[in-house]
């Protein structure tokens, strides 16, 4: 007889019968239920650390392109203050050629020397122009204390008081940054105008 279910099963397999429960299928839906749950929390870690780095990458690119700038801002203020430096060191040489270039031109004998001096000064004020260098020469212009510095007066009819009417030592600026302020007579009324007002 065993021969014969063996026949009939021939893998010689056990059957399980439909009406028995399985007690094993209820506790795989609980371990299940663990799993999602498990998986869950872990998904929404994981979620969690990347919007956390995604904060951090944020921030680390914002102070990058902030260093950027401030490094650019910072090499273009030492090129401005370099600059101005040397061109405040060679404002006594722009003062020397322009006096010498006065005198010159008050002989004849030394024509050839005022086209020289002349060209030489053009060239150089040509130049530090391009570097940004403005003169100061106020001459008919108002007094302005920001940018001119009165070393007299002069009564002068002809001009409105506290007008500049000459300028003495010519004044620079690089940009709005003031180099040298320009020194300036200053015109006044005559006491007999002042009298008759």
């Amino acid at each position: 007889m065993e021969k014969e279910e063996n026949k009939q099963n021939p893998d010689n397999e056990e059957t399980v019968e439909p009406d028995v429960p399985m007690v094993e299928t209820d506790q795989s839906e609980e371990e299940k239920e663990e799993s999602v749950g498990r998986l869950k929390s872990k998904l929404d870690d994981a979620y969690g650390k990347q919007d956390d780095l995604k904060s951090k990458y944020l921030r680390a690119v914002a102070d990058l392109e902030n260093l950027r700038k401030r490094s650019i801002r910072d090499r273009e203020d030492a090129v401005q203050r370099t600059r101005s430096q040397i061109i405040s060191d060679l404002l006594p040489v722009i003062d020397a050629f322009q006096l010498g270039f006065a005198e010159a031109k008050k002989h004849e004998e030394t024509a050839t020397f005022v086209e020289g001096f002349s060209m030489a000064i053009t060239l150089m004020e040509t130049t530090l122009s391009e570097y940004g260098l403005k003169v100061i020469d106020p001459v008919g212009e108002e007094f302005d204390a920001k940018s001119h510095e009165a070393i007299g007066y002069e009564e002068n009819d002809e001009c409105e008081e506290g007008c500049v009417i000459t300028t003495v030592r010519t004044g620079y600026r690089i940009g709005e940054r003031l180099l040298r302020p320009a020194s300036v007579i200053l015109a006044k009324a005559s006491p007999e105008k002042g009298n008759e007002d």
